[in-house]
């Protein structure tokens, strides 16, 4: 979950990440890995970006960006 600084700061918002984080390891709750629809997560990284409001990053979507359904399966069920 996405955090500041502060260790009781969590909120809702999450992360899909593209690549490996090192920097996020240990840091954050992982709640899942992928185990299909690289087609989808590629589509995602492709999309356009533009800045944040403060200027920081260059990461909000141009245009809003809807995930309509996600399976969430048991890691055995996974691995099969």
């Amino acid at each position: 979950m996405a955090r500041s600084s502060h260790p009781d700061s969590a909120g809702s918002q999450f992360f899909i990440c593209l690549n490996r984080t090192a920097d996020l390891d240990h840091e954050y709750t992982a709640f899942g890995k992928l185990i299909a629809g690289e087609d989808v997560l590629r589509k995602l990284g492709d999309v356009p970006t533009k800045m944040d409001r403060r200027g920081e990053e260059k990461s909000v979507p141009e245009e809003r960006v809807v995930i309509e359904r996600i399976t969430i399966v048991p890691r055995e069920e996974a691995l099969k």
